[in-house]
C-alpha cells in the first residue's frame, strides 16, 4: 500500500504485505487513523500508528478460502468482498459480491451476520451511506434505502 504526498509529490510505501492480493475496498476509523481493508476473501486492520497488519474477519489464502457463512469473525467467509464503510466504529457493512450479499460485521460482539433485504442486490461492489440513505451499486443499476 502506498501514500502519495499531493504537496510534495513524494510517494512511498505505507506498509507492504503480500495479503494485498487484490484490495478492493478501504475506509479510515476517524478517531484512530485505523485503516479497514477488503482484500478478496477477508478484512484487513492495518493499525496506523505501528503499521501493523491483523486479519478482522473472513480468510486468506487460496479460492477454496472463499464461501457463504455467518459466523465469528474469523470463521465467517466470504467470495469476492468489495466496499467496507463504517457505521460505528465497531460496527461495519461489507458487500460481497460473489455472494449477492450485504454483511455486516460487528466487532464487539466477534459476529458476522448478513443483512436481510427484501430483494436481489445482483453483484454488489459498492455503499454510500448519506442523508439517511444507504446507496448499493451494483453491475447494472443502484438501489437505494432509506435509514429511519
Amino acid at each position: 500500500m502506498r501514500t502519495v504526498d499531493v504537496h510534495s509529490q513524494a510517494v512511498s510505501t505505507f506498509v507492504k504485505s503480500d495479503s494485498f492480493e487484490k484490495i478492493r475496498g478501504i475506509t479510515q476509523e476517524e478517531k484512530s487513523g485505523d485503516l479497514y481493508v477488503t482484500v478478496h476473501h477477508s478484512e484487513i486492520r492495518i493499525t496506523y500508528r505501528r503499521r501493523s497488519l491483523s486479519m478482522i474477519s473472513g480468510s486468506y489464502g487460496s479460492q477454496n478460502s472463499a464461501g457463504y457463512r455467518d459466523s465469528t469473525l474469523l470463521n465467517s467467509r466470504f467470495d469476492t468482498l468489495y466496499e467496507v464503510i463504517l457505521i460505528t466504529p465497531q460496527i461495519q457493512l461489507i458487500a460481497d459480491g460473489r455472494n449477492h450479499k450485504l454483511r455486516v460485521l460487528n466487532i464487539n460482539l466477534n459476529k458476522v451476520a448478513t443483512l436481510d433485504v427484501t430483494y436481489s442486490l445482483g453483484y454488489p461492489s459498492s455503499l454510500l451511506l448519506t442523508n439517511n440513505s444507504l446507496y448499493i451499486g451494483h453491475n447494472t443499476k443502484i438501489i437505494q434505502y432509506k435509514c429511519e
